[in-house]
């Protein structure tokens, strides 16, 4: 029975002195040591010949020497106490202290007696947080008759000395836990670091990997991760797995139930879970699988982590780190998940707009550039490599544009940029949805309606031309229909003709000024029908040449043409219009005598036609811009020279639908030459040209 506890008044000064020892000894047990410094205190103030202090190993099955004194290392190291079996076997079982004080008290032990030659012993649980740790064991051996028994004394002191050996224990052990703990937070700090400086989902993936390899052991596994909504699972990375193997894996139809795992799930063996059946072959037996999903914060699993350890389970500690680790995990996951839809949004922004050919910016909710097309980018000056996530202020040349494309709700306005080149835009600025992924984002679209404002203009001149051209000849018909009418009988016979004469000339203009009118409605439409019959070529401008020579008896219209025929397949009626378009506007800008010269040129493959006048010429400047409809290039209805815009479009229109070609040379003060080319068929077979009636103008001759 265990004596009364000796209160430390009671204590003697060499017993205070040991257990001062033992007390420091337990403060510096994170040093290691203790236990032998505490037994040594224990035998030499018990006066005893040997002990030992036993402890439990982790799985509690056994009791193993940690410290001795009198006792052969090599005995030591191989005693494996069973609790219930022995003296500190007893002690361990029931928790409850031994005094063997006698050779009686020892004779119950003699198994113990005949192989250790024990006289007497003192043997004491060691007592931590509720439960037995160990035990300590103080001997004396036979080989010592002198030595006093041991007694009730004995006992307390020794008792108090298994009180510092349970403390230093304890202490050792939260030492140790301390140490792992700060290991395993140090380990968790690196997993977690390496993930903040990912935004790539492979990257955070394989990252994953690394870690759970560092922090359970794992020898292979996979990370896959949820497509969007409609897309199956996505294989990221893998290790020690072929990948044949991991899509059989995420294919099975019972795949989605490891999506529905709650927390770090353990399976002892890969075929225990039908999901993870395919991962059985090729690995050793006790290898077990950690299976977690990588849930964001609004509880939707956003991939799944799957690893294999050949040594067994991982232990508690372990799942635990493992555990903690994978929320920074999933939250990194989320993250990459959503810079890479953000990036593909950017991405798919950014294709669309290169293919626009207007100029298109993409701004931030910060007024950033997130991107901009290379039509922006020449508008604007704008440098990719260096204006991506700058400001925009200051950047797009108006102050207009900008405050519209930073403004918080959009809008529409029409602007017109000067530099390189005027330009007149219609800007539009849409706000970019939150469900698209670029939440505060604006785009820009700059539409160039700098042809379309021209054409307007144009338009308006046309329709003012139009106006003047077609009240001169009313106005001149209206007069002499009315002078016929009021006086037409009290007009001598030449001045009837002549005011007859008028309205014809009159009437014809207004003809072919309707005509032209509906032609350019019928192209706009669509491009202009040919009735193609083979012609003489020459015949037909020579016709033409004398005909118009007959209207301006007052000028001089020269015809060439090396060429006595020009058999081709023509719509005679359009290349006529072409004619008389272009020797009308020769004869309207130039002046007398200078003559209007038309020449034909026959070739194997084509045949031009070119009319050449003295006049003014034209501006350099006006030269590409000569066949546009409604141009004119004195627009005003004041202007010198009649007409309504149209008749050079319409040449080239005509020319070009036989597959010819139209050109102007010009200089001011020099004249112009307008020429035509039509294609002359080497398939066709010409019939005989009809024969010619008289009176034309001869080749190379003045009409």
């Amino acid at each position: 029975m265990l004596g009364r506890r000796p209160e430390p008044h009671q204590l003697s000064q060499e017993e205070l002195a040991s257990f001062v020892v033992a007390a420091r000894a337990v403060n510096e047990a994170a040093t290691g040591g203790a236990l032998e410094v505490i037994l040594d205190q224990a035998i030499r103030l018990l006066r005893a010949d040997e002990g030992s202090v036993l402890l439990f190993d982790p799985d509690r099955r056994v009791l193993r020497v940690r410290a001795s004194r009198g006792i052969v290392e090599e005995v030591a190291a191989r005693v494996e106490v069973v609790p219930s079996q022995g003296i500190a076997g007893f002690v361990a079982a029931t928790g409850q202290p031994l005094l063997l004080a006698s050779d009686a008290d020892v004779a119950r032990y003699a198994d113990v007696r005949e192989s250790r030659g024990l006289r007497a012993a003192v043997s004491v649980p060691l007592r931590a947080r509720g439960r037995t740790e160990g035990v300590l064991n103080i001997n004396v051996r036979t080989s010592r008759p002198e030595r006093p028994a041991l007694g009730e004394r004995d006992l307390a002191l020794a008792s108090l000395f298994a009180e510092h050996a349970a403390a230093a224990v304890l202490n050792a052990h939260l030492v140790s836990q301390t140490r792992q703990r700060r290991d395993d937070l140090w380990r968790l700090f690196e997993a977690s670091y390496a993930l903040l400086a990912s935004v790539d989902v492979e990257q955070v993936t394989g990252h994953i990997l690394d870690a759970v390899e560092e922090l359970v052991g794992a020898e292979a596994g996979f990370v896959c991760v949820l497509g969007e909504e409609g897309n199956g699972p996505e294989v990221a990375v893998y290790r020690g797995l072929t990948r044949g193997r991991v899509i059989a894996v995420v294919r099975r139809p019972t795949f989605s139930q490891l999506l529905r795992v709650t927390g770090v799930r353990v399976w002892d063996a890969p075929g225990s879970e039908p999901a993870l059946a395919p991962l059985a072959a090729g690995h050793p037996a006790g290898t077990a699988v950690v299976v977690a999903p990588l849930t964001a914060d609004d509880h939707e699993a956003r991939g799944l982590l799957v690893a294999l350890r050949h040594d067994g389970a991982p232990g508690d500690p372990e799942l635990r780190l493992l555990g903690a680790y994978l929320n920074h995990a999933s939250l990194a996951l989320s993250k990459a998940l959503l810079f890479r839809t953000v990036r593909a949004k950017e991405d798919e922004l950014a294709s669309l707009a290169h293919a626009v050919p207007d100029p298109i910016i993409v701004a931030d909710a910060r007024g950033r550039f997130l991107t901009f097309n290379p039509a922006a980018a020449e508008r604007f000056g704008l440098n990719p490599q260096f204006e991506a996530g700058a400001p925009i202020t200051g950047k797009l040349r108006s102050t207009q544009l900008e405050e519209l494309l930073l403004s918080e709700h959009g809008g529409r306005a029409e602007v017109t940029l000067f530099t390189p080149s005027p330009r007149t835009y219609r800007a539009r600025v849409d706000l970019v949805r939150p469900e698209h992924g670029l939440p505060g984002a604006r785009i820009l679209v700059l539409e160039d309606v700098t042809a379309e404002k021209e054409m307007s203009q144009l338009k308006s001149d046309f329709l003012a031309v139009v106006g003047h051209e077609l009240r001169t000849p009313l106005t001149l018909i209206k007069g002499y229909a009315a002078t016929l009418n009021r006086r037409g009988a009290e007009l001598d016979e030449g001045k009837r003709q002549r005011a007859v004469d008028q309205l014809h000339t009159h009437a014809v203009r207004l003809e072919r000024l309707i005509e032209d009118l509906l032609l350019v409605a019928r192209i706009e439409r669509g491009r202009p029908t040919l009735t193609l019959e083979v012609h003489d070529l020459t015949a037909l401008v020579q016709r033409i040449v004398v005909d118009a020579q007959q209207e301006h008896p007052d000028r001089t219209i020269v015809f060439r043409c090396e060429a006595a025929r020009c058999d081709m397949p023509l719509d005679t009626v359009k290349v006529e219009q072409v004619l008389h378009h272009l020797i009308d506007n020769a004869l309207k800008f130039s002046e007398p005598p200078d003559p209007v010269e038309v020449e034909v040129v026959v070739g194997a493959a084509e045949a031009c036609v070119a009319v050449h006048d003295h006049g003014a010429g034209v501006f350099s400047g006006d030269l590409p811009k000569l066949f546009d409809r409604f141009l004119q290039v004195d627009g005003s209805t004041t202007r010198r020279h009649g007409g309504t815009g149209v008749g050079l479009y319409i040449c080239k229109t005509l020319v070009e639908a036989h597959g010819g070609t139209v050109s102007v040379r010009s200089a001011l003060g020099k004249g112009s030459t307008f020429t035509f080319t039509l294609p002359r068929p080497a398939s066709v077979q010409p019939e005989p040209a009809p024969s010619e009636p008289s009176g034309q103008v001869a080749p190379s001759s003045q009409a």
